[in-house]
């Protein structure tokens, strides 16, 4: 379920739609359970507007039980690069930091997060350097690792 909300953000995102119009937009892709719950949720809450941000916690609170999002979160926290190439640890970092958007407010905290989680070597050399985002950092890594080994 969480890779369906991950899909439905991204096809929303870049649509000229009004913010008001996601909410009836994703339950019309909801699936026969999902959509039961969508259903008793709006009857519950008829009287005031749902926006986005209160569609997403809902569905979450419902689909992701706590251990599972406390396991994700405490992942989150202990993720660091080790023994994984830099796209996995990408990779994972992006999928686990769904989970930890209290520890990444903007895209600065998220492009620091993930550099100061590289090997220490590689975080050495990036760490006077500029980056607008991660796969602007990811980049440069992958070019550091290619000279490095040649």
């Amino acid at each position: 379920m969480r890779h369906w909300l991950r899909k439905v953000e991204r096809v929303m995102t870049p649509m000229p739609m009004p913010k008001e119009s996601r909410v009836n937009c994703a339950a019309q892709l909801l699936a026969v359970s999902a959509h039961s719950w969508w259903e008793t949720m709006r009857e519950r809450r008829s009287r005031e507007a749902l926006m986005w941000r209160d569609f997403r916690e809902e569905f979450e609170e419902t689909y992701y039980s706590w251990k599972h999002r406390k396991e994700n979160d405490q992942e989150f926290l202990n993720l660091q690069q080790r023994d994984i190439n830099v796209f996995k640890y990408e990779r994972r970092f992006q999928d686990l930091s769904i989970f930890a958007s209290p520890y990444l407010p903007t895209e600065h905290h998220r492009v620091k997060r993930f550099r100061d989680r590289l090997l220490q070597e590689l975080k050495m050399v990036l760490i006077a350097m500029p980056f607008q985002s991660i796969r602007e950092l990811q980049q440069v890594d992958q070019g550091i690792l290619k000279l490095v080994s040649e």
